[in-house]
């Protein structure tokens, strides 16, 4: 599959938020100088099967490009023993090391090359990242990205990790604060309230505040008691959103199942912790995303339609 088309797929990308250019480049670079010969990058593309390559100054500055159309056009005119300064592109097209995964898939998309220069602020050159290197970059995440639908047709159009809306102008906001078990529940308790006075039915309204209940819970048990609970409720539709300060999910697809936990004795001991959190959270949810990982925060992000009941 071409890059272009798997970035059309890739639709929600808060899901890679995490990732920049640094993270995604090669630190191995095939480079040369303005003064090496057009037949020494011919022949340096062909042993390492790339199709440009960076030219640097002494102090490894990017100064130009050379990419396989100028060698064909060397070729055509004889020139293979001129200096790469003279055929090389100057105005080249770069990345900076902490440019966003978003940057990155806009260049691509927009320029069509198949690799980009990263450099640092001083223009020194410290990577190359191609379309292989971005696919790898998204497979190597998908280990901690969880999806979940119900419905027959999948519609990420409604996903609203593609937006900062929650950050802006979520119609429900409640800060999770708990000290033990303490004030645990009380967030879900509001929510339901709250999706009460917004006219929707008993079923979505009980099936919406289980689940924000059983990942508020899960903030309590395994977070530190620290984290948001958010919801939007529009146009038929619920999308609640609960974040934490906590360790992360080492392993998702092996919390989502029944009965797995990390809770300690005592707090299995009062009750909870029994891993039936995210069983149930599928259970009831029409789509479910859960962004997770080791030492990293979780974000679970549930919607239901009102409309299925």
């Amino acid at each position: 599959m071409s890059l272009e088309r798997s970035v059309e797929a890739l639709r929600y990308l808060e899901l890679f938020s995490n990732l920049d250019a640094s993270g995604i480049m090669s630190t191995t670079v095939h480079a040369l100088h303005p003064e090496d010969r057009v037949a020494a990058a011919r022949i340096l593309m062909r042993e390492k099967s790339i199709s440009g390559v960076p030219i640097v100054d002494a102090d490894f500055r990017l100064v130009g490009l050379i990419s396989v159309s100028k060698i064909i056009e060397a070729l055509a005119d004889g020139r293979l023993a001129d200096s790469v300064d003279s055929v090389m592109v100057r105005d080249v097209i770069s990345l900076h090391a902490h440019d966003t995964f978003e940057t990155i898939l806009s260049c691509f998309q927009r320029f069509k090359f198949g690799r980009f220069p990263v450099v640092e602020e001083d223009g020194k050159l410290v990577g190359m990242i191609t379309d292989t290197d971005v696919l790898s970059a998204i497979i190597r995440s998908f280990y901690s990205v969880y999806v979940h639908d119900q419905r027959r047709t999948m519609t990420l159009g409604s996903f609203s990790a593609l937006s900062k809306e929650f950050e802006n102008s979520a119609d429900f906001v409640y800060d999770i604060s708990c000290i033990g078990l303490e004030n645990a529940g009380e967030g879900s308790a509001r929510l339901k309230v709250f999706l009460q006075t917004k006219g929707f039915g008993e079923s979505v309204v009980r099936r919406a505040s289980v689940c924000a209940y059983e990942a508020e819970m899960n903030v309590c048990i395994h977070a530190g008691g620290q984290g948001s609970l958010r919801a939007i409720a529009r146009n038929g539709e619920i999308i609640v959103r609960v974040e934490d300060e906590g360790p992360g999910i080492e392993n998702i697809d092996l919390a989502m199942k029944e009965g797995w936990s990390t809770a300690t004795d005592a707090i299995r001991e009062m009750g909870f912790g029994a891993g039936m959190g995210l069983a149930n959270i599928r259970r009831f949810s029409d789509h479910l995303v859960i962004i997770s990982g080791k030492d990293k925060p979780t974000k679970l992000e549930m919607i239901f339609l009102a409309g299925k009941e």
